[in-house]
Formats: C-alpha cells, sequence, structure tokens
C-alpha cells in the first residue's frame, strides 16, 4: 500500500502525522535508533549503519516501517517483519512487531500507539498474515506494564506466550576438537541431507524458518549459504547443524557506555577477562563484536560440545568475541547449553500481539517450543 494512503494525522494534533518510512528517511531513522539507548549496566543501543534499509527483508522478511512525526521532525519508529514461519507444525505468515523507538523527550499517547497500529495493519491488509508476535525484555517492566494492560485503552492485547532466555558466550580463543565425531563445515554433497534436517528440527517448534528456497536465496543476499554451516556427524549423517551470521554490515549493536561498577573497574575486569582467556569490555562507541547462532538443530544434547567448539572456531575467524542463541525456558537443551558455556543471560517474554482490525489466529498455538531466530529478533 502507498505511503499515502496509509497516512494519519492524529486528531486534535494536525503537526503530529504517522506514515510509512521511505527511503528519504534513512538518515533520520538511522540517528533516532543510536540516540536509544537501552539503560542497564552496560548501556547498548541498537543501529543499522551506514543504510537502514540495508537491514531489511533478512530471511526474505516482508518489512513495513512506520513512522511518526511532529512538526516535520521524525520523532518515533516501529516495525513489523512478516516472514514465513513455522507455526502449529505448519509454515504461515507470521508478523514480528519491533523497533519501537520513539524519540526522548517525545510525549506520548495511547493515540499515538493506536494510529501506528492501524497504519501497519492497513499496510499488511494483503499479506495475510496469520499471526503477530513480539518479544519485550523481562527487565522492561515500564513498557510490559503499559502494554499487558493496554487493551482498556484501545491498544493491541498482548498475551504472554513463552520466557525466552538468550545466551551470550563468549569465544574462547583456541578451543581444541575433542573426541571422535568427525566436525567441520559442510561440502556441497551434504547439503541436501543439510536441509532436511533443519526443516525437520523447525516442523517441531514455534517460529523457525521454513528454510524454502525463497528463504535460502535471501540470507546469500545477507552472507549465508548453506556452505556457511558447520556439522557433527555420526555414523556418516549429520546428527547437528548451525551457522555463526555476521550481522555487523547491516546492523550492530553499540556500546554506548557503562553504570555503576563497571563504569570504574572497566579496566580491571578486562584483566581478569584476558587472564581467564576471554574477550575484553569494548569502549564506550565502539560496536560489539558478536555474532547469531542461525539454525542451531541438534538430534541430541551430547552433540552441543563438539558443535559449539565448531561454531568458535568460525566465529574466532570473522573476528568475533560473541555468540548469541536463544532457547524457550522450557527447552531441556538450555540447561545442557548452561553447563557447557559461561554465557551472559538475557531474558525476553514473547507475547501474542492482536488488535482490532487486525488478523488473528483461527486456532489456538499448541504446546510446541519456540526457537526464534535470534538473529531476526
Amino acid at each position: 500500500m502507498a505511503g499515502s494512503a496509509a497516512r494519519r494525522e492524529l486528531s486534535g494534533t494536525p503537526a503530529r502525522v504517522i506514515d510509512l518510512a521511505s527511503r528519504r528517511d534513512d538518515r533520520e531513522l538511522r540517528a533516532l535508533l543510536r540516540r536509544s539507548v537501552i539503560p542497564g549496566a552496560v548501556r547498548i543501543a541498537f543501529t543499522r549503519e551506514p543504510d537502514y534499509f540495508a537491514a531489511q527483508a533478512l530471511a526474505g522478511a516482508e518489512d513495513v516501517t512506520v513512522v511518526s512525526r511532529h512538526d516535520g521532525r521524525l520523532t518515533g519508529i516501529a516495525r513489523c517483519s512478516v516472514n514465513r514461519l513455522y507455526r502449529n507444525g505448519s509454515v504461515q505468515r507470521v508478523g514480528y512487531l519491533a523497533e519501537l523507538r520513539v524519540l526522548p523527550g517525545t510525549p506520548a499517547s495511547p493515540r499515538l500507539l493506536r494510529d501506528g497500529y492501524a497504519v501497519i495493519g492497513d499496510a499488511l491488509a494483503s499479506a495475510r498474515v496469520g499471526a503477530f508476535f513480539t518479544s519485550i525484555a523481562v527487565d522492561n517492566e515500564r513498557a510490559r506494564r503499559v502494554l499487558e494492560q493496554g487493551k482498556r485503552f484501545g491498544l493491541p492485547r498482548y498475551r504472554p506466550l513463552a520466557s525466552l532466555v538468550t545466551l551470550i558466550a563468549p569465544v574462547t580463543r583456541g578451543a581444541r576438537r575433542r573426541g571422535d565425531q568427525p566436525v567441520g563445515a559442510c561440502t556441497e554433497e551434504e547439503q541436501a541431507a543439510l536441509q532436511a534436517l533443519l526443516r525437520e528440527q523447525a516442523r517441531g517448534a514455534h517460529l523457525t524458518l521454513a528454510w524454502d528456497t525463497a528463504q535460502w536465496r535471501a540470507l546469500a543476499g545477507h552472507g549465508i549459504t548453506p556452505a556457511d554451516f558447520v556439522a557433527v556427524r555420526e555414523g556418516g549423517r549429520i546428527v547437528a547443524a548451525a551457522a555463526v551470521w555476521d550481522q555487523r554490515p547491516f546492523r550492530q549493536t553499540v556500546i554506548d557506555g557503562y553504570e555503576g561498577a563497571l563504569r570504574l573497574g572497566r579496566p580491571l575486569a578486562n584483566a581478569v577477562q584476558a587472564l581467564r582467556g576471554l574477550p575484553h569490555l569494548p569502549q564506550p562507541g565502539s560496536v560489539l563484536a558478536q555474532g547469531a547462532v542461525l539454525g542451531a538443530s541438534v538430534t541430541e544434547s551430547a552433540a552441543w560440545p563438539p558443535l559449539w567448539r565448531a561454531l568458535q572456531a568460525r566465529a574466532a575467524t570473522l573476528g568475533l568475541s560473541w555468540l548469541a542463541v536463544a532457547f524457550d525456558t522450557r527447552d531441556p537443551q538450555l540447561a545442557a547449553l548452561r553447563r557447557l558455556l559461561r554465557a551472559r543471560e538475557y531474558r525476553t517474554t514473547l507475547y501474542e500481539v492482536t488488535w482490532g482490525g487486525g488478523p488473528s489466529p483461527t486456532d489456538a498455538w499448541d504446546d510446541r517450543l519456540f526457537r526464534p531466530e535470534v538473529g531476526l529478533l
């Protein structure tokens, strides 16, 4: 739908407009993301440099980005990415609502949010989206409180689906491969077996990629092909596989600064990290050298140690210091990874989002585990 068709002027405030983003908004979009710092002991910002739109269509998603303007100045942003994901054992078009940012000091209101969702709904009216979801940090109490109770103010309904843990593990140098399981990059002859394993594992969970031809083509445009996957083999067959996705060329995690003890104690902490063979805490203003584990498919927990060593070796060649992977808290593989890794944990809640005029699932989510790709959140 053309931006002009989806345009909304907030009644009573004619100087405030909500519309679909276009390429002419690129500079302001990137500036707003850089200014939208998430507080904590480590302050971070999620940026999309050097081109906001270079991070569009990840894994073949259809992206709709909405912006709000006040007196002509861009003051807010929200995005919906629709992709082909498994839900209840079949591939459906599912929308992920993300990147909700408001310029610091900008007055917000339920009407602003309501109109933003209306624009997204209009833009996706013909997209046949079966469900929408989002992810909110557990410690972001203010956002969760507003959104969980927002239906009273005409906002969408946010219903919790699952608790998610993202493990952010250090890449340790010099890890040696142990045992007799052959581990290494997938060969061209193994690509059919790799894709069959990925689809089989994906079908058993919610929010996993379809791993179809179109998604592989789109992933190649963002630096991932079957040849980038490493695999663990047993008896001549692949029993575990995953890839390392370095997204720094098109979206980044920027260290804005440190608070509390870390602000003064970072040099000492880095000395301790060095002695332990772990990555240092980066300088404020730098991009975190972090990659995402993509397509982690493990048929048995015993395959995680050799797979993780292979992923670390791959990450090291890419100049990465950290790897991130997300798990449903109910997933038995989470316990195996916790024992294996010295990882920091970042907790979020996955929500189903429904609103008036938007699509609602015709069937309830079944009891499968949720395994969204951290590189797509």
